[in-house]
């Protein structure tokens, strides 16, 4: 029973956390991709990177994202030509799998299941950070490369997560549920970033408060330019063309709006009116208040 807020998020937490068992590929089907991709491209590498990496997907919706390592010297400059290129080699060399090139990434079919697809993100090997993680450019929607580290992207999450007693990934999935259930058109990269951001300089978080003071840092610079904490993805914008801006500055506003009046409730001691409007915030998602008799 849901008797409390605390016991509210820890049980939406639970119900938006994907199992384990969905990031994987049949070892026969993923062989036949690492088999492709080498003969065609000259594969380093091939491994599990995103949200499923870092720990904050969301379930149902988080994409499972696989890095391909290339040889740098059979990929076209232009990104756009590169991921083209591997989901015509995909398409042509494993029948079935129903390539799809999406922004930067090739979406495939996980298998025999058709209800699952996974992302492949071409990337290109450009050397390691002083603390010895590897440095990639991978594809940036555009045309264009940026470059990413995976490694080290986990490696600050799970430092600042562990210094805030494992709530850091937490506070980023409820954020990017929020993204995720009322449709705001703003990436989850961009968020992840905001969220660690955030959070390395707090002593402590408590989602009913933290959400909201990230969601109100974000309108306060309307959702403006960060830098990557480890200067390795250099300034990060949030690239919203300017109707999707629009939508995305409305349902921030209305957001926080919710949270305030959550708040306040919370404050008065009114927990139906509580859980009411944190309901709002995830568009229905939000656990119902048992009263206690």
């Amino acid at each position: 029973m849901v008797k409390t807020l605390e016991d509210g998020f820890q049980r939406f937490l639970e119900r938006i956390t994907p199992d384990v068992g969905t990031v994987r590929l049949d070892w026969d089907y993923q062989a036949k991709i690492e088999d492709c991709l080498d003969r065609y491209f000259g594969l380093y590498a091939f491994f599990l990177g995103g949200s499923y990496f870092y720990g904050t997907s969301i379930r149902g919706y988080s994409n499972v994202d696989f890095l391909a390592s290339l040889g740098e010297g059979r990929l076209p400059d232009d990104s756009i030509s590169c991921l083209t290129l591997v989901k015509q080699t995909l398409d042509e060399q494993l029948p079935g799998v129903q390539a799809e090139v999406q922004a930067f990434a090739v979406s495939i079919l996980a298998g025999e299941d058709t209800r699952r697809r996974v992302r492949i993100v071409p990337a290109k090997l450009t050397g390691q950070t002083s603390l010895g993680h590897r440095v990639y450019t991978v594809p940036d929607g555009t045309g264009g490369w940026m470059t990413s580290s995976p490694d080290a992207r986990r490696a600050i999450i799970e430092t600042v997560d562990g210094d805030l007693e494992g709530k850091l990934a937490p506070l980023i999935r409820l954020v990017k549920a929020w993204k995720y259930f009322r449709r705001v058109p703003i990436s989850s990269f961009y968020l992840e970033l905001r969220c660690t951001q955030y959070a390395a300089h707090e002593r402590m978080l408590v989602y009913s408060v933290d959400f909201g003071r990230v969601l109100q840092e974000i309108w306060d610079d309307q959702f403006g330019e960060i830098k990557d904490m480890r200067g390795i993805a250099g300034t990060v914008a949030s690239r919203l063309a300017r109707a999707d801006k629009k939508v995305a500055v409305s349902r921030l506003r209305t957001a926080l709006y919710h949270v305030s009046r959550a708040q306040d409730a919370t404050s008065a001691g009114d927990m139906e009116e509580t859980f009411l409007y944190w309901n709002r915030v995830f568009k229905g998602r939000f656990p119902s208040y048992e009263k206690t008799e």
